[in-house]
C-alpha cells in the first residue's frame, strides 16, 4: 500500500481538534497546576511518581494509574534488557521520574520536555537523590529543554542512544511526524524505539478526553494505530513489533489465568505500546520472532480414520450412488447403521 503524504497524515491525526495554543500550554501546563493548587502540592507529586497516593474521590482510579506506571517501567527493563551503561533518552520526561529510576539501575539516561518548569523539577529529582551524587552541572546536561517537534537533536546527540523511550506522551504531539523524524536520528546502531501508548483509539476522540484538552491547552488524544503505523514509516522506522501488557500475579482459580492468550491478544489489541527501529536486526535482539511466520500448531488425528479412510471411501461413494439411485427404503437404515460402525475404532478381538 502506498504510503500517504505527511500533510495527509497529520490531517487525519489532528482532525477535530479544538483550536488552541498547544505549545503554549504544554509550556504553562505546570505553571497552571502550582496556582490551582500550591508548589507544594505539586512538587509532592511529581517527586513521588510514579507512586501516588490513593485519593479518596477516587482511590480505584489512583491504584490503577500507580500500577500502570510500574507495570510500564518494570515491563521496560525487562524486554529491553538493558545493560548497565546503556544510552537511554527519556522523551517529554516530566518531572523525569523514568528517567531517575533508569539512572538507579545503572544506566546513562538523559531527559528532555518543552516544560522548563518540569525540567527544573527533573533536574532537583537527580540532585536530591544521595545515592547517585548527581551534582546540579552534571543534572543540567542530563535534563534539557527541548522542543523535538520543531527542533532535531543537538549534534552530539545524533546516533548517541541505544534506547529511546516515550511513556505516555506521544498522544501530546500536534506533529509527530517530525517529534519521530528527530528521534530517529540519536538512535545508535541497532538501536531501538519504546513507544508506550495506553490506547489504540477506535472512532471519534471520546468527551473525557476533549474536556481535558479544553481546560489545560495541552493536546490528550490517542492515536488509531493505522495513523501511528504511518507516522513511524514517515520517520524511517519501518520494522514495528506491537506488545501485549499481560497482568501481575494472578489467583490460579481466575479466569485470566485459563485465558492468558486471549487476555494477550486483547491487550495488544487495545494499546499501541510497540518496539520500532530502522532495521530488522534491531527488533530481533529484543522479540526473535519478529517477520517470522508462526508455524500451525499440528492438530490431533484419531487413531482409527486412517487405517479405515480407504474403507470410508468407499461406503461414502456406495451410499451416495444407493441414494441417488432411490435405494428402498429398507435399505437405507442398513446403510445408516454401516456407516455408523466404520466411524467406530476397532476394539480388539
Amino acid at each position: 500500500m502506498e504510503l500517504r503524504s505527511k500533510e495527509a497524515v497529520l490531517a487525519d491525526i489532528n482532525r477535530d481538534l479544538p483550536p488552541l495554543d498547544w505549545r503554549g500550554g504544554a509550556q504553562r501546563y505546570l505553571a497552571d497546576y502550582f496556582d490551582r493548587y500550591s508548589r507544594d502540592q505539586i512538587e509532592d507529586f511529581v517527586f513521588n511518581k510514579p507512586l501516588g497516593a490513593l485519593t479518596p474521590e477516587d482511590p480505584v482510579g489512583s491504584l490503577r494509574e500507580t500500577v500502570f506506571y510500574l507495570f510500564n517501567f518494570a515491563n521496560a527493563v525487562q524486554l529491553l534488557q538493558l545493560e548497565r551503561g546503556a544510552r537511554v533518552l527519556d522523551v517529554a520526561c516530566g518531572g523525569g521520574w523514568f528517567a531517575h529510576w533508569l539512572r538507579k539501575i545503572g544506566c546513562e539516561a538523559h531527559g528532555l520536555d518543552l516544560s522548563a518548569d518540569f525540567v527544573d523539577l527533573a533536574r532537583r529529582r537527580l540532585v536530591d537523590d544521595p545515592y547517585l551524587a548527581c551534582g546540579p552541572d552534571e543534572a543540567a546536561a542530563l535534563f534539557r529543554v527541548h522542543d523535538i517537534e520543531r527542533d532535531p537533536l543537538p549534534a552530539n546527540l545524533h546516533g548517541a542512544f541505544d534506547v529511546i523511550v516515550l511513556e505516555s506522551c506521544l498522544h501530546h504531539f500536534f506533529d509527530p511526524i517530525a517529534a519521530m523524524t528527530h528521534l530517529a536520528e540519536g538512535l545508535a546502531e541497532g538501536g531501538v524505539v519504546l513507544v508506550i501508548e495506553g490506547e489504540n483509539r477506535r472512532g471519534a476522540i471520546r468527551d473525557e478526553y476533549m474536556q481535558v484538552m479544553l481546560e489545560t491547552s495541552t493536546l490528550e488524544r490517542p492515536y488509531p494505530r493505522e495513523l501511528l503505523l504511518e507516522v513511524l514509516q514517515h520517520a524511517g522506522l519501518e520494522h514495528v513489533e506491537f506488545l501485549g501488557l499481560t497482568p501481575g500475579f494472578v489467583p490460579q482459580s481466575a479466569p485470566v489465568a485459563r485465558q492468558m492468550s486471549l487476555a494477550l491478544e486483547e491487550s495488544t489489541a487495545g494499546s499501541n505500546i510497540c518496539l520500532c527501529a530502522r532495521d530488522e536486526t534491531a527488533i530481533r535482539r529484543l522479540a526473535p520472532s519478529y517477520g517470522i511466520a508462526p508455524e500451525p500448531e499440528p492438530q490431533p488425528e484419531p487413531q482409527h480414520v486412517p487405517k479405515r479412510a480407504p474403507i470410508l471411501t468407499r461406503l461414502v461413494l456406495s451410499a451416495a450412488g444407493l441414494v441417488r439411485d432411490a435405494a428402498p427404503g429398507w435399505m437405507r437404515p442398513a446403510l445408516r447403521a454401516v456407516w455408523r460402525r466404520s466411524l467406530l475404532p476397532r476394539t480388539p478381538a
